[in-house]
């Protein structure tokens, strides 16, 4: 599997299976937290988690691409490339 896969996976799926899991599993629940119903504590316990999710997946699979790109991209601009005269 590539790191554009993984980082998908990490950054979109596990939210998106958390939140979607979340309902179909708690929606006929009748429990409360701090009485706000179980299902809406669940999604928005997914709001930092899903912030979570994506920082991880930028630390683990996309941040050494950008990096790479960065300094190629430095680089080339040092090297003259693309100066006017």
């Amino acid at each position: 599997m590539s790191n554009e896969a993984k980082s998908a996976l990490l950054a979109i799926g596990l939210p998106f299976a958390g939140v979607l899991g979340g309902i179909v599993v708690l929606s006929g629940s009748t429990a409360a937290v701090f009485g706000v119903p179980i299902l809406f504590a669940w999604l928005f316990l997914w709001m930092p988690l899903t912030s979570l999710c994506l920082h991880l997946a930028w630390k683990l699979f996309d941040r050494k691409d950008f990096e790479a790109a960065e300094r190629a991209e430095s680089a080339a601009a040092g090297s003259g490339i693309g100066e006017q005269s």
